[in-house]
């Protein structure tokens, strides 16, 4: 498989069960977005890393001190390539971990994670790819769990989920007090209902008000170009944008 080029780094995949989609680079735009002070973020996590793409946009952001955490041997060890063959190596650590087993007494300033989402779906014959997309090993619970106590007081984490999921994960917030204060429907086109939910969630004494929900196409309704929504958002990362 060849490496996925964008205007400052590449990212090999072959060893990663969860290859570069759409979603994922439209995600990692959008958490890229948000941040108006790097210098503000004195430390970010990653769970569940895979390839490290994530890390790599936000670290283009010039925040430091990432901390990606990757179960699986083999994509760990392709997320460290990726990183060190970029110009961002020195911003972001990639340690092979489960994260319900890894140890730091750091509150993050930044959470980011596109994780095992399905959580009642048939499994496939690829082990490593089911790792990554269901979430046996790591439960909406668990996850809402180790949001609340690794983000700090008015830190923010920035998640990826199908829609569905969305609403399941929902409830899971309530539990530990947190709450949306940005919410992402994404849809490949005009003419599909979305498919996924980008969201940014709180400790929930932060929020205000309730999330107004905003809707991004993809793609343009004939499907012949990327919408001028998603070419803002990636024009610094595309390198035909």
């Amino acid at each position: 498989m060849k490496p996925f080029h964008f205007k400052q780094f590449s990212i090999e995949q072959d060893q990663c069960a969860m290859k570069v989609t759409l979603d994922a680079c439209l995600f990692g735009a959008l958490c890229a977005q948000s941040i108006d002070n790097p210098q503000a973020i004195e430390s970010t996590l990653d769970i569940g890393a895979g390839t490290g793409l994530l890390s790599l946009m936000v670290a283009q952001k010039k925040i430091s001190n990432i901390k990606a955490i990757e179960l699986d041997t083999a994509a760990a060890e392709q997320a460290k390539r990726n990183v060190l063959n970029s110009p961002f190596f020195e911003q972001i650590e990639v340690i092979e971990s489960n994260i319900l087993d890894y140890q730091t007494d750091t509150l993050f300033d930044l959470i980011i994670s596109n994780p095992p989402f399905f959580s009642d779906h048939l499994k496939g014959p690829n082990p490593e790819r089911n790792q990554a997309r269901h979430n046996d090993g790591l439960s909406f619970d668990s996850l809402c769990q180790i949001i609340k106590k690794k983000l700090c007081k008015e830190g923010v984490a920035w998640l990826i989920l199908p829609c569905n999921e969305f609403q399941r994960f929902k409830s899971c917030m309530e539990n530990e007090a947190l709450a949306c204060s940005e919410v992402y429907s994404i849809k490949s086109n005009g003419k599909k209902a979305p498919h996924r939910t980008i969201f940014a969630i709180k400790h929930n004494t932060e929020i205000r008000e309730k999330a107004v929900e905003t809707i991004i196409q993809i793609r343009a309704d004939d499907a012949s170009d990327y919408t001028d929504d998603f070419k803002a958002l990636l024009k610094n990362y595309y390198q035909k944008l």
